[in-house]
């Protein structure tokens, strides 16, 4: 089920407290309408009662849709520099809930899971999209740089990620992924490559599969996992 509890929180503008409905757990399955809203943009975003601002809650919760074999823990971006920490708890978590500590009937549902770890609101858009198109996310961050190493991604940085977003009804044959703010998630800058860029990663196993097996060690499947040194 999805778990939601009433928090009061400040608002950012005006520091006077927002009840706020922070979710714990979310499942896809019995509520279509939260995957839409998170990919979207709308879930856990609320307006002060007092002066109107929108904000956004960072996302801290555990994310399953057994349809799409997605089990995803999702931690805000502040988390980012802890991300050895945060992976080891994660494999901890799914373990007992999913892996070899957890009761048979538990074990044959989490054969058909992949676990993920992920920070920040774009990065969690990111996997959805991509299992909603059938999508390998470890071959997705492996064509990001390939786009890096050809100097043609764009305005990489700080404050700035490279996330897929679609496959666009008006461009079967491209992926269309865009620059985000880390934090906002608002768009940048956008980009289209052809799919055959993608699937040209899947054909050349021997060439990518140094950084095949370092992006795929562990739940936190990201081009950052390579850029930031964690703790």
């Amino acid at each position: 089920m999805s778990l939601f509890q009433t928090t009061p929180l400040p608002c950012p503008s005006c520091g006077k407290n927002v009840d706020f409905e922070a979710v714990h757990s979310v499942n896809a399955d019995r509520r279509p309408d939260l995957r839409e809203a998170i990919q979207d943009g709308t879930f856990q975003r609320q307006a002060c009662g007092s002066c109107g601002t929108l904000f956004r809650l960072d996302p801290q919760f555990m994310y399953l849709d057994l349809e799409r074999g997605s089990w995803i823990a999702a931690y805000p971006l502040d988390d980012l520099e802890h991300w050895r920490e945060r992976e080891a708890e994660v494999k901890d978590v799914f373990d007992h809930a999913f892996g070899s500590r957890a009761p048979a009937p538990a074990r044959a549902i989490g054969s058909r899971l992949r676990p993920r770890l992920v920070f920040g609101w774009p990065a969690l858009r990111e996997k959805l999209a991509a299992s909603q198109h059938g999508l390998d996310d470890v071959q997705l961050e492996l064509l990001k740089i390939g786009l890096l190493r050809s100097g043609s991604a764009g305005p990489l940085g700080e404050t700035t990620e490279l996330r897929f977003l679609e496959v666009p009804v008006d461009g079967k044959q491209e992926l269309a992924l865009a620059w985000l703010d880390s934090r906002t998630a608002d768009f940048v800058q956008g980009l289209r490559v052809p799919r055959q860029l993608y699937d040209d990663v899947a054909g050349e196993r021997e060439a990518w599969q140094g950084l095949r097996s370092q992006l795929g060690e562990g739940p936190f499947v990201d081009l950052k996992r390579l850029l930031t040194v964690g703790v």
